[in-house]
């Protein structure tokens, strides 16, 4: 939807299940689109299914993933069970269902534009957290759109003041001390 749309999508991509100390992380499973089947490091296919159901089923469960099983014969006389699944009988790999879309904001997150983005992200958030957190505007005390904006204004403005005192050297003394630091 954001990819028909043209645009970018520069937000961080959570991946869960990457390898750790030397073991197989998803990545290192290869996935076949139209077979829809990912295979291991050796050569071994994990399926969604290992055999037909009389009512199909769509195998995606309620956090929208789906699961990928191999075969525990597969697994069992596999030499690199140690290091692909060393505390289970066989080897599952989950993959979302939007994996396709995360697939292109993981390829924008090595771009520079998305760096810069990033930085430019950070500073904003930064303004926000030291709201919430330093001048307690962690709830609104006024009612309303207008309200809502006046308070809003009230705390930017005072921010905006802070920063400036701390530019130009004139504000009190800790002020002074921490733009020194």
């Amino acid at each position: 939807m954001v990819n028909e749309a043209g645009i970018e999508p520069h937000v961080p991509v959570w991946d869960r299940g990457e390898g750790k100390d030397g073991h197989f992380g998803r990545s290192d499973f290869i996935y076949d689109e139209e077979a829809d089947v990912y295979t291991c490091p050796n050569g071994k296919e994990l399926k969604r299914f290992r055999r037909n159901y009389k009512t199909p089923r769509s195998g995606i469960t309620r956090s929208n993933e789906i699961k990928y099983r191999a075969s525990k014969r597969d697994c069992t006389a596999c030499p690199m069970k140690e290091r692909c699944c060393p505390n289970t009988e066989i080897r599952k790999v989950t993959r979302s269902v939007h994996e396709s879309a995360r697939d292109v904001a993981r390829a924008v997150r090595e771009t520079p534009a998305y760096r810069r983005t990033r930085r430019q992200r950070k500073q904003v958030e930064m303004l926000f957290a030291h709201m919430k957190r330093n001048l307690k505007m962690d709830r609104l005390r006024l009612r309303g759109l207008s309200g809502a904006r006046d308070e809003f204004l009230l705390t930017a403005t005072a921010q905006n003041l802070r920063r400036m005192a701390r530019r130009l050297g004139t504000g009190p003394p800790e002020i002074r001390e921490m733009a020194i630091a």
